[in-house]
């Protein structure tokens, strides 16, 4: 045993959960409903497993979909006394870092990763815009979900044909546009974020030597959100756990939100399938919500043909509010109101967001908030942000020697009110540590794919229902739900 408390890790745990978190089963599927206790759940396998002695945390890895939850199964880890830590982070971040050794053991030159692939496909659309019909973002749209399944023009055509899919660009030119992509990142040796994924699959699947050399690195696999998996994250855990057969999935396909980037909730609801033998277990219970805001929720679910089977736990309160109005502004008007009339303090301590379908559907109430000095929720990462003018010049050290004295320099210049330059100099050393050849652009390259920055200035969240997802306030305004 180790020096943590076994009952202390389930005491506290429904019967559901307890099953999830003490099943003897390596092989697991965890079907989390809203609210159920995912992420604690998530947390205590892991620390069940560790202080058991049926998994170590060297050889423990959590693949999640942001750093942001990478980063709060780690913080969980560690105030229920588990000292050692495990590997946690995003599909893209684990899969560069062994690229890049693979790269490196084999004095195979580096490839670039392209950070933003809509700008490369703009203007590869605006070059071809005589040759097209619909928009770029219908067709940037299709494209990513061709990438998220690793297949060029050819393959799209036969895939998108076999799936019944009715993309609004015609297929022909999906393919078009999606063959000169391939050919321009080939040309220019650039890789985008699905490539970081493929490559590495294609590492693994071709070489036994080094797969075994992974699977026994990482011998306990656990995701999270695995309903937002699309066939190359599938085809990743799959490969990871093919030797050991400890996986330990959690998710919930009532949730999924990833479907523009080729996830398949169909990779968790077939999972008896895809991986025979697992055992499957459900969390139903809502310890999050009302009753009202569950209720709510399940019968959206219902007309959008999903059995939702939660359930709530808290008492009562009033019931969801639903408003209607003329038209956009009127809206943005009434929830400015609303916001207005909220709480200082809920405001301060992030606790109030806005969500929409899509960033512009946000600009009206943005606006409005602002003409009322209401505090709006910042990101401080990039853009023109004290951060994101540092972060420029250090994108643009042309050597290894260069980063590191640009490391010194900021730690140097570095006071208790220099946030920026504490985080910058130490995302650089964490960065140097993994690559230690790498330059600014590679270092740019590693921002991009493990988002190491954080720094937010409080006030109300404006966010899609995409960037909201697995985050809670304690006061929700949801627009243009029609």
């Amino acid at each position: 045993m180790g020096t943590v408390n076994v009952d202390d890790l389930v005491n506290d745990l429904d019967a559901d959960q307890y099953r999830a978190v003490t099943t003897p089963s390596r092989l697991v599927a965890v079907i989390a409903g809203a609210g159920s206790g995912k992420t604690r759940v998530l947390t205590r396998r892991v620390a069940y497993r560790l202080a058991t002695e049926t998994a170590t945390a060297s050889h423990t890895l959590a693949l999640t979909f942001t750093r942001q939850a990478a980063g709060e199964l780690k913080r969980r880890l560690a105030s229920l006394g588990q000292a050692h830590q495990i590997t946690a982070g995003t599909f893209h971040s684990i899969c560069l870092h062994l690229l890049q050794q693979r790269w490196a053991d084999r004095d195979r030159p580096a490839l670039r990763v392209l950070d933003d692939r809509s700008r490369v496909l703009g203007d590869l659309i605006k070059e071809l815009s005589s040759r097209l019909d619909g928009t770029a973002v219908d067709l940037i749209s299709e494209i990513d979900w061709a990438t998220g399944r690793a297949l060029d023009g050819r393959h799209y055509l036969l895939t998108a044909r076999h799936e019944g899919r009715r993309p609004r660009v015609p297929p022909d030119q999906v393919a078009m546009v999606l063959d000169r992509y391939v050919d321009l990142k080939r040309r220019r040796n650039l890789i985008d974020l699905d490539d970081i994924l493929s490559l590495t699959a294609t590492e693994i699947d071709r070489d036994p030597t080094y797969a075994a050399t992974v699977r026994w690195r990482y011998r306990h696999l656990l995701v999270d959100e695995a309903q937002d998996l699309n066939p190359l994250q599938h085809q990743i855990i799959t490969l990871l756990s093919a030797g050991s057969g400890d996986l330990f999935l959690v998710g919930d396909p009532a949730q999924a939100i990833y479907g523009f980037n080729g996830a398949d909730p169909r990779l968790l609801t077939e999972v008896e399938t895809r991986f025979p033998g697992v055992e499957i277990i459900r969390l139903p219970s809502n310890y999050r919500s009302v009753p009202e805001i569950v209720s709510t929720g399940a019968h959206v679910l219902t007309t959008s043909n999903h059995n939702s089977q939660v359930k709530a736990v808290r008492e009562p309160d009033p019931a969801v509010e639903v408003m209607s109005h003329d038209d956009d502004l009127a809206e943005a008007q009434a929830v400015a109101d609303l916001v207005a009339q909220t709480n200082p303090s809920l405001i301060q301590s992030g606790n109030v967001a806005i969500l929409a379908r899509t960033h512009a559907a946000l600009a009206p109430v943005r606006g409005l908030l602002s003409q009322r000095d209401i505090a709006i929720h910042q990101p401080a990462d990039g853009g023109r942000t004290p951060l994101g003018v540092l972060l420029r010049e250090v994108y643009r050290a042309e050597s290894a020697d260069k980063l590191r004295r640009l490391s010194f320099d900021l730690a140097d210049k570095a006071t208790a009110n220099d946030d920026q330059f504490h985080a910058v100099s130490g995302a650089i050393t964490a960065f140097i540590q993994q690559t230690p050849d790498g330059d600014g652009a590679q270092f740019k390259t590693w921002v991009a794919a493990t988002d190491p920055f954080s720094m937010t200035q409080a006030g109300v969240e404006l966010l899609t229902f995409h960037a909201a997802k697995g985050r809670e306030w304690h006061t929700v305004h949801l627009i243009g739900c029609e």
